[in-house]
């Protein structure tokens, strides 16, 4: 089984999520749970956490991550 967590924007009362094109799935079970600021923040700070993760070699700092994220929300 595999799990996608995503973060979508509703736009005329429909969401539109794109699969990576290796999930393998052929039907999935689709949860729907309304954000608020505080879990859009969770929600970025992880996907970043994930890239960092991912990266082969990261040449971004934990600094920059932050003060990024902070920007983008205080920005509100």
């Amino acid at each position: 089984m595999q799990t996608i967590h995503k973060v979508a924007k509703v736009k005329n009362n429909q969401v539109i999520i794109e699969l990576p094109p290796e999930f393998a799935g052929h039907e999935v079970e689709v949860i729907l749970k309304s954000l608020t600021d505080k879990d859009s923040l969770i929600s970025a700070i992880e996907k970043e956490i994930d890239v960092g993760i991912r990266s082969p070699l990261s040449v971004r700092r934990h600094k920059e991550i932050f003060d990024n994220l902070r920007a983008k929300y205080e920005s509100r």
